[in-house]
């Protein structure tokens, strides 16, 4: 990450030289140059498997399987690639993919809907699920209750968790006493698109004669206390009305609740840290995680320097109006972004101070994990699964990373590189993933109640924790010890795959 760094000095210095001779816009299609990993040998699959034209079942969700997984040939770029992945993976194995999902408005109602068909599924050894493409905060309930294989086992084969198109922390994450159920990586597009970012308005830094926010990344100073100091010059009651309302001028815009919570990935904290065992422990104690939470409740209740707009459509034309100076984001709203009047940049969340090293961030848990149900042919599964991960790295996320993302939503060749600096500093933590299995007494998992404090400019996390850590603990070690032994609550289920 260090020599992006350097790199992006490079750039930032030229840019800054070349706008300071002429009044030339820089031009936005620059080629960008990338980091390849290209192999000799494509994947972990010999050449000339052949599955005897079987077909592969992969269960989606309703809201990803036309854009993630079983997209038409329409001319658009990224669906052509998605389109030719599912070929490509059909023509190398001698295997017929067909996807299939729910459809439902209601999205929690679809989580339901989704864990239920895999159980019933299993539970009737029906064969009607070969691969469960699931969201991810789906999967480690379904995982506890002993529906999926262990990636992991010396009989599942294919698999190659060292490999580039799997996310290498999600699996040291994950992966607890030799035993991995699920896993992501780029066989979902979700995980580019869900990594988040923080979106800033070029106008307004001029306008209000603010620090280069690029300068600031590139010089390793963009932390919290400067962005905290640069939001809270924005607020401009533009109406009026003494009052806070949708039609101010913001210094900072939460898009959505789950943004709130890469504010601990970004300071260098998780919801777990793996002990000297590699088992997770609860870390949300820790007095980092305190002095933080009181930090951005500073920010937040500074008159005007944060709104939260998650479920109020009042505010969410906020950002794309020019009306607010950063914005919470993820990778993929920089596609809605390109009809703005404004020029936008991307840059990282803030560290916590110049003390740390890096800048960190995670994806929004939006994105697909992967399982293979015990009742499906192993073998099989994971030479479709290691498949879709390996296609999906050399031709879908070319063709959205490099091609559309970075050059035809981009304003601007630092942005590229930023999205790449973004990336290099994605991390995962157990705690977070299954973070809705890790609930308090309510039910409620621990990581909203932790978003949730941050969105509220609450400054009172010590004594909230203390009335949550008993149930979280106990649940993270009930957690371990269910995954642990290996499908004990479905024994009777006759398997002969």
């Amino acid at each position: 990450m260090k020599t992006r760094i350097l790199a992006l000095l490079c750039l930032v210095s030229q840019l800054l030289a070349a706008c300071g001779e002429s009044d030339e816009p820089v031009n936005d299609n620059t080629e960008v140059t990338t980091e390849t990993t290209a192999e000799t040998q494509r994947d972990n699959i010999p050449e000339g498997t052949d599955l005897g034209g079987v077909t592969i079942r992969v269960y989606t969700r309703g809201d990803t399987n036309d854009t993630e997984f079983d997209a038409e040939a329409t001319g658009d770029i990224v669906d052509d690639a998605i389109y030719n992945r599912n070929r490509t993976i059909e023509e190398r194995l001698n295997v017929t993919l067909e996807y299939f999902s729910n459809t439902t408005e209601d999205f929690w109602g679809d989580r339901n809907i989704y864990m239920d068909t895999v159980r019933s599924s299993v539970m009737a050894n029906d064969g009607s699920i070969d691969i469960a493409a699931g969201l991810s905060l789906m999967m480690p309930f379904l995982a506890e209750e002993g529906l999926f294989y262990n990636l992991l086992a010396e009989d599942v084969p294919y698999l190659d968790f060292t490999s580039p198109w799997w996310s290498e922390s999600m699996i040291n994450e994950l992966a607890v006493n030799d035993k991995l159920y699920f896993a992501s990586g780029e066989a979902s597009l979700g995980v580019i698109k869900g990594m988040m970012c923080f979106y800033f308005n070029k106008s307004l830094i001029s306008d209000l004669q603010l620090e280069d926010p690029y300068e600031l990344v590139t010089n390793d100073s963009w932390t919290l206390d400067k962005f905290g100091e640069m939001a809270a010059q924005a607020y401009n009651d533009i109406n009026g009305d003494s009052t806070i309302d949708p039609s101010d001028r913001f210094g900072f815009i939460i898009a959505n609740e789950n943004h709130a919570s890469n504010f601990l990935n970004s300071s260098e904290l998780r919801v777990t840290r793996m002990n000297d065992d590699g088992i997770p422990e609860m870390a949300l104690g820790e007095e980092k995680v305190v002095d933080l939470v009181s930090r951005l409740s500073t920010i937040m209740s500074d008159l005007g320097s944060a709104v939260v707009f998650d479920g109020k459509t009042e505010y969410s034309t906020v950002f794309e109006e020019g009306r607010a100076l950063f914005s919470t984001g993820e990778f993929s709203n920089a596609a809605n972004f390109r009809e703005m009047n404004f020029d936008f940049g991307v840059i990282p969340y803030p560290k916590y101070d110049e003390n740390q090293t890096e800048y960190y961030t995670t994806a929004r848990s939006t994105y697909s994990c992967f399982g293979i149900p015990i009742t499906a042919d192993k073998t099989n599964c994971a030479a479709v699964l290691e498949a879709m991960a390996s296609e999906s790295y050399y031709q879908v996320t070319p063709a959205y990373y490099e091609k559309a993302l970075k050059v035809k939503y981009s304003r601007d060749d630092i942005s590229s590189q930023m999205f790449d600096l973004i990336r290099d500093g994605v991390v995962y933590d157990f705690g977070t993933v299954f973070s809705q299995v890790l609930s308090t007494a309510d039910g409620t998992g621990i990581n909203v109640k932790f978003r949730q404090t941050i969105c509220n400019g609450e400054d009172d996390w010590a004594t909230k924790w203390a009335q949550y850590e008993s149930a979280v603990t106990e649940k993270l070690k009930l957690t371990i010890d269910t995954l642990e032994p290996v499908h004990t609550n479905i024994a009777s289920i006759s398997i002969e795959k």
